[in-house]
C-alpha cells in the first residue's frame, strides 16, 4: 500500500467536484480527488493518488517530488499524457455521466 511505502497516512479523504484540479493535498493532511476521475482509466487514477501521497513527505514539485512520484508509479508520464490529452472529455456534465449506459465503461 502507497501510505505504508511512504509511512504516511491521510487524515481525510474527499471526492469532490473541483474545477481545476484532479486532486490535493492539503496542509491539514487531508487528500481530495476529483469525482471525474472515475472516468479515467486506473493506471491514471493510481498515478494521482501516487501524486498527492508524496506531497506527504514533499510538499513542492521539485526534482526529488518527481522523481520519488516516478519510484512509486512507473506509469507517471503516460498518465500525464492521458490526461493532457482527455482533459475536455473528463469535464462532462454529471447528469450526462449518470444517463449513460451502465455498460458503457471508462473512458477509453
Amino acid at each position: 500500500m502507497l501510505t505504508v511505502r511512504l509511512r504516511q497516512t491521510p487524515r481525510r479523504v474527499y471526492v469532490m467536484g473541483q474545477r481545476t484540479r484532479w486532486g490535493n493535498c492539503s496542509a491539514e493532511r487531508n487528500l481530495s480527488f476529483n469525482w471525474r476521475l472515475i472516468l479515467a482509466p486506473e493506471f491514471v487514477i493510481r498515478y494521482l493518488v501516487t501524486h498527492e501521497a508524496v506531497h506527504f513527505a514533499i510538499p513542492d514539485h521539485s526534482a526529488k517530488f518527481w522523481l520519488t512520484v516516478q519510484s512509486l508509479c512507473r506509469e507517471t508520464e503516460r498518465a500525464k499524457q492521458w490526461l493532457c490529452r482527455h482533459r475536455a472529455q473528463l469535464t462532462v456534465d454529471l447528469g450526462e455521466v449518470l444517463t449513460r449506459a451502465p455498460d458503457s465503461g471508462r473512458l477509453r
